[in-house]
């Protein structure tokens, strides 16, 4: 039997409209399907972007209560500072108020760091969405182009040149697809160009709030040296006062026992970090003495000795090695800082650095000011950390030095076998 030309002709175009509709509608579930899922991804890391500022709102609360702190404690210690009968009170005053001092200054340190990673995921963000706005831009131009080579052509001409009623609606359907393609194209480029805008206008409110918080820092920290010096003003009177001898060696012995539980909790995570290699560092080899050759006078040994101050017997934490003040004080050994800070009643100025394994050390009484590393630091074997001093529960320029292991105080002097010294307690 012969087949019908005509039927067969038709039955071809039938099959070219429905392939060239095929093509159009993949075309453009693409065009509209690739901005969504670039919108999913950007969702998910805006999830952390929104954390990382919920984090900045609450520590700028904490920040607001540090500050009504350090203003109460101050108010209570103008109300008594011309009384000196009072001083007392008013040493527990000025150390309550470093330790708001100290507070916000670990607040603005933390608001500085999260900051930081905002900024970084928004810079992440920004490219993303520059990259995603010059695809579009891309796609823009291409349509654009494409529109341009095919001349006159209109959609009222591809309508009007239907052979019939059939072919007219299914061409009517082709149009219908290639207008709603071609403003998918237009709104995802408007779409885009908005986020860079928005994401790029958030980027720059971070980078503000992170300059202003670097400045907020230095003006604390200012703050800070200047309450740590009329802190140990007051101190050094009041060693003088045998009245107040006795209080005094109570808020040391107080103020040692709080550094202590606060070191063991740093150190377990330290410990921690250390174990999973998230922190390394190069230890050394053996001990390295942290005072330059000739400063071997022990004027004070680990364990029981008569108190400098009351002259009454208790138990010393570590070990008094007598040096000029401003001597260099180095790292025994390598590791990373796990307290830098002053202590007003006990320390004073002194770092802490825990060399793995559960080993750490500890050299107090700095130089007010001398302190050269921070917590967080990881410091080389020998590495320059501060300088002898006086300041906190001391009588004289000396370096306290103190050995812990898994947590528990030992003779410090038995990190150094090969050396003599000169006992003079």
């Amino acid at each position: 039997m012969k087949q019908d030309p005509r039927g067969k002709k038709k039955r071809q175009r039938m099959d070219r409209r429905r392939l060239f509709s095929i093509v159009i509608c993949v075309l453009l579930a693409l065009a509209l399907l690739l901005p969504l899922l670039s919108t999913a991804i950007l969702s998910a890391r805006a999830v952390t972007q929104a954390d990382l500022k919920s984090q900045i709102s609450g520590l700028k609360n904490s920040a607001g209560e540090a500050a009504a702190k350090k203003k109460e404690l101050q108010a209570q210690l103008d109300a008594i500072k011309s009384d000196k009968a009072k001083a007392q009170q008013q040493h527990q005053l000025l150390a309550q108020q470093l330790d708001a001092i100290n507070a916000e200054i670990a607040n603005t340190q933390s608001q500085i760091d999260t900051y930081t990673q905002l900024i970084a995921a928004e810079e992440i963000a920004l490219a993303d969405a520059q990259g995603r706005e010059e695809a579009a831009y891309t796609r823009f131009c291409q349509r654009a182009r494409s529109m341009e080579e095919s001349g006159d052509i209109s959609y009222w001409s591809v309508l009007f040149s239907a052979s019939d009623f059939s072919d007219l609606l299914d061409r009517l359907a082709m149009v219908d697809l290639i207008m709603e393609y071609d403003n998918s194209v237009v709104e995802a480029l408007v779409a885009v160009r908005q986020e860079v805008e928005a994401t790029l206008a958030a980027l720059n409110e971070s980078k503000a709030g992170l300059d202003e918080q670097k400045e907020q820092l230095v003006v604390q920290q200012t703050e800070q040296a200047a309450k740590v010096g009329e802190a140990q003003e007051l101190l050094d009177q009041l060693k003088k006062d045998a009245a107040a001898a006795e209080a005094l060696v109570a808020a040391e012995e107080a103020e040692e026992k709080k550094i202590a539980a606060e070191l063991s909790k740093k150190e377990k995570e330290l410990d921690r970090l250390i174990a999973a290699q998230q922190v390394t560092f190069d230890p050394g080899t053996g001990y390295l003495y942290p005072l330059p050759g000739g400063n071997n006078v022990v004027t004070s040994r680990f364990g029981p000795r008569t108190h400098p101050i009351t002259k009454k017997f208790h138990n010393h934490s570590g070990t008094d090695i007598a040096a000029p003040g401003g001597t260099n004080i180095k790292a025994v050994k390598g590791g990373v800082v796990v307290t830098s800070a002053y202590a007003p009643n006990s320390y004073g100025e002194y770092v802490v650095i825990n060399h793995g394994n559960g080993i750490s050390t500890l050299y107090a009484h700095m130089t007010r000011g001398s302190r050269k590393v921070k917590e967080g630091d990881v410091v080389s074997q020998g590495q320059v950390i501060g300088l002898v001093g006086s300041t906190g529960s001391s009588t004289g320029n000396h370096l306290h030095l103190e050995l812990r292991k898994n947590g528990v105080r030992q003779d410090a002097l038995t990190m150094f076998p090969g050396m003599t010294f000169d006992f003079r307690d």
